[in-house]
């Protein structure tokens, strides 16, 4: 009779350790799918803004350059110097918009390093509870948890580095680019 009870009892903690299991499962997958769904629209939202600004500037330009008669009449510019201030105006103007696009992109890879940390996150974290499970002393549960804070400090410093070069690489392709457009009006002039 003891033996039926404690097969029973076994049996009950098997069947919500597997019920606690799958649920860990589909909130993984729960959350893979968010991911997935967020990075999915972060990039939909960089190419908009990309685009838009590709369009703000080609407008720009075809205004500048139906304005330049008028432009040269107004500041008393000849028809060359108004010409030249306009081709300048929209050389900026491309600076700009290079500088943008490549602040897009840096965000876009950025966010794919922060959704690619959460997605390892949920992994660990599900490879941590398994690990719980199979504890059986307090100093095995005190040994988990200290690995689980570790590992979790360790990979969000890692991520923040990647983020962090990401950063700085956009940066410092932005401003050479916009150095170099700089040097070229420079020698146009």
């Amino acid at each position: 009779m003891a033996d039926l009870r404690q097969d029973e009892k076994s049996a009950q903690k098997k069947e919500s350790a597997g019920e606690k299991t799958a649920e860990q499962t589909r909130r993984t997958q729960a959350g893979e799918e968010v991911a997935q769904a967020s990075t999915d629209l972060l990039q939909q939202n960089l190419e908009l803004l990309q685009n838009s600004c590709r369009v703000g500037v080609e407008v720009a330009t075809a205004v500048m350059g139906r304005s330049t008669d008028q432009l040269g009449r107004t500041f008393g510019l000849t028809g060359d110097e108004a010409q030249r201030a306009t081709e300048r105006s929209a050389r900026n103007a491309g600076a700009i918009m290079y500088s943008a696009s490549a602040v897009a992109k840096g965000m876009n890879g950025a966010s794919r390093e922060y959704f690619e940390f959460v997605r390892q996150q949920i992994d660990r974290s599900m490879d941590r509870m398994n690990e719980l499970w199979r504890c059986r002393t307090p100093h095995d549960l005190a040994a988990v948890q200290t690995d689980s804070v570790r590992d979790a400090i360790r990979s969000a410093m890692e991520t923040s580095r990647r983020i962090a070069d990401m950063s700085l690489k956009v940066a410092d392709d932005a401003g050479n680019h916009i150095a170099q457009s700089v040097e070229r009006m420079q020698r146009a002039s």
